[in-house]
């Protein structure tokens, strides 16, 4: 099965004070986009790669990533709360001020950094296997 990708981007989109809800977006693509001060709430992300992207001063609550790359993004003095990620991988990135509440990661590649940071707050790591799947992603990139 070959899955149609659409690359979105946004090298020079800034978008402050957003409000974003029940988004739905996958099989995406989105580089080098800034968010700051923005609300992100009961939305759902699958196998959707965020590449250079910077998150200023968000806040997550609900969302749902599954099968998402986060490539080399920065998070600063973001919030996630309640969220669920499963199969995600946080490759290079930056925590700056930010945490994560009442959160789920399953089987996800964390990265040092950020598993100092959800050490706490009532964050649930679960790695139930050792399968990769975040390169899948890339390869359905490759073929479309």
């Amino acid at each position: 099965m070959i899955t149609q990708t659409i690359e979105k981007t946004q090298y020079d989109s800034f978008g402050s004070y957003q409000f974003i809800q029940d988004e739905e977006l996958a099989s995406i693509v989105i580089t080098s986009q800034i968010l700051a001060g923005s609300r992100i709430q009961s939305s759902t992300y699958r196998q959707v790669v965020f590449s250079d992207c910077i998150f200023y001063a968000c806040d997550f609550k609900g969302v749902s990533f599954e099968n998402c790359v986060f490539e080399n993004c920065r998070f600063e003095f973001s919030h996630i709360k309640k969220c669920h990620f499963e199969n995600c991988n946080f490759t290079d990135c930056t925590w700056i001020a930010s945490t994560s509440i009442n959160s789920h990661y399953k089987n996800c590649d964390l990265g040092m950094e950020l598993k100092s940071i959800l050490g706490s707050n009532k964050n649930i790591l679960q790695q139930n296997h050792t399968d990769d799947y975040s390169t899948d992603i890339y390869i359905e990139l490759l073929v479309a």
